[in-house]
């Protein structure tokens, strides 16, 4: 056992940071220094020169090069106004990409801050455009007519827009805009926008929506209504938490027909219902929605979803349907509501007729339906992605999942954590959370002697990111893992790991900092995206969150 780890010990390691290009580097060292000189408090006049000197000295694709990246960095380490600041410098008519969508969530002063750069710079051919805004009281709420006013006039101009999110902001105003001055729009998402309803979407996809908006959704009739030119274009439409009704539904499913997904719920209606609604007295209307989200699906519903939607692949719904999931034989992907209920017979028998067609596999409020890990990968052998709480019975043989990268696991017990890690040999990404309900098992059992164990008998080989609720990993584990998982990058949280201690974590920084890892360790997932640090800082806990070599 020794001589097979002291061999790997000379040939794995984790992966090494690339070096960067000599393009990068620049790059990376011209946004280091325009940061340090830029001061968000400067001057109008200061400012002005400021953008005169980059705009002369820096080509349009490096300036967007400069905004991408400033605009990806998380607010909690630039904040909104420090990027419109940027923008403001570096934006010109070429900028097509303003989105930070992915960053966080703004608030409204800093929407309205964004919407002033954007007019005062007339950055209009953007393709890409993205705000999160998170509206914190009724008086942000009222004024977010008046904040959206002050944008109308440069969004008006805006007519190449691919793909927008504007949560929490969007209104009538701008999906009418939208739907008459962009023939490109292929992604909108305007979630948790209380000013979208009904009149909105009609706004959006009918030139004519005076009349469709108050209808009833049984006297609709649409099939002689002229759409506006994004409906030919769009493919994903963004509605939660909107005040749209089931009426949006019908008007989308009938006048976006390259639709692909509504991206969650609609409300609380049933999408099956309006396919049903939308079907012709005579044969059948074909949808092309890859993705469907629906509380409850009925036998002859799964029948015409099987027949009218033949590129569906994903599929989310309550545990209520299951008796009848087995009629859509297309879906690959099914996401399951269980309520906390126990629906472990449902599923089985389902994974009996359509467990082989299966990609992934996520169940969620789960916490009191456990299946045996065994059945599992028996019913479900060409299994990608797995979101479940497992068991492993005593005495029965588990065969190989050779096809499963990704488990985030609930479990009580050291055994099925092993029985997965052993038999799963393109495992990548490994969310473990250790739950005690009989009281008889405990979180010391996940120590480093199972990682031995796996290790040796030549698992984990794939292995990329690891993270563990609690266990009583120490040091030795964690060397057996970066000395024998050649591919890993991430282990957490080690706070609640029990055998590490907070000189273990300094010694180990300095090895990744001498060897170049590529490597993060995560003291606090609930931290993590929030807080970041790249050593160690004794006066505040919660900033030594993460300990990363920069």
């Amino acid at each position: 056992m020794n001589f097979q780890l002291s061999e790997q010990k000379l040939i794995t390691m984790p992966p090494h940071k690339p070096l960067s290009s000599l393009r990068d580097i620049c790059i990376h060292w011209t946004l280091e220094w325009i940061s340090s000189v830029v001061k968000v408090c400067g001057s109008h006049q200061q400012h002005k020169h400021q953008r005169l000197y980059l705009i002369s000295s820096l080509s349009s694709n490096i300036r967007q090069h400069l905004l991408f990246l400033t605009f990806r960095q998380p607010l909690y380490e630039r904040n909104l106004t420090y990027k419109c600041l940027m923008l403001q410098l570096l934006g010109d008519q070429n900028t097509r990409n303003v989105d930070f969508s992915c960053a966080g969530f703004a608030y409204l002063y800093e929407v309205n801050h964004l919407y002033r750069i954007l007019t005062e710079a007339q950055i209009t051919n953007l393709t890409r455009l993205g705000i999160n805004c998170n509206l914190r009281t009724m008086a942000d709420k009222k004024c977010l007519m008046e904040v959206n006013a002050t944008f109308y006039p440069v969004f008006n101009k805006m007519t190449n827009l691919c793909w927008v999110r504007l949560v929490g902001v969007a209104d009538k105003t701008l999906l009418t805009a939208l739907g008459m001055n962009c023939p490109h729009l292929e992604y909108l998402y305007v979630d948790e926008s209380h000013r979208v309803n009904d009149e909105a979407v009609a706004n959006l996809l009918l030139r004519d929506s005076v009349d469709v908006a108050f209808q009833n959704i049984k006297d609709f009739d649409l099939q002689d209504i002229p759409t506006n030119p994004c409906a030919s274009s769009l493919k994903v439409i963004g509605l939660n938490g909107t005040e749209v009704s089931m009426k949006s539904a019908l008007i989308i499913l009938h006048c976006v027909p390259y639709l692909e997904s509504f991206e969650g719920d609609v409300n609380a209606g049933s999408l099956c219902k309006i396919i049903e609604s939308l079907q012709p007295e005579d044969g059948h209307r074909s949808f092309n929605l890859q993705k469907l989200w629906d509380t409850r699906i009925l036998p002859n519903q799964a029948l015409l979803i099987n027949r009218v939607c033949p590129h569906l692949t994903y599929l989310s719904t309550d545990a209520s349907s299951l008796f009848d999931l087995h009629l859509l034989s297309s879906v690959s992907s099914l996401t399951l509501k269980l309520y906390f209920q126990n629906a472990t017979i449902e599923i089985y028998n389902y994974l009996l007729v359509s467990g082989v067609n299966l990609r992934e596999l996520v169940l969620v409020d789960h916490i009191n339906c456990c299946l045996d890990l065994t059945w599992l990968v028996e019913l479900t052998p060409n299994l990608e992605h797995l979101e479940a709480t497992i068991m492993k019975e005593e005495g029965r043989n588990i065969s190989q999942w050779p096809l499963l990268k990704t488990a985030k696991i609930t479990l009580e017990s050291s055994k099925p954590l092993f029985a997965l890690m052993t038999h799963a040999p393109r495992l990548k990404d490994l969310d473990v959370t250790f739950e005690t309900w009989s009281g008889l098992d405990s979180y010391e059992d996940i120590n480093d002697t199972l990682i031995t164990n796996a290790v040796v008998s030549g698992s984990l080989q794939n292995l990329q990111k690891l993270k563990i609720n609690k266990c009583a990993i120490s040091m030795k584990g964690i060397d057996c893992l970066i000395l024998n998982c050649p591919d890993l990058m991430y282990l957490a949280p080690l706070a609640f790991w029990n055998g590490v201690s907070h000189e273990d974590l300094q010694i180990l920084r300095q090895r990744m900092k001498e060897n170049n890892w590529c490597f993060r360790l995560v003291l606090r997932v609930d931290w993590e995206d929030g807080q970041r640090s790249s050593g160690i800082c004794h006066n505040n806990d919660k900033s030594a969150l993460m300990l990363a070599c920069s």
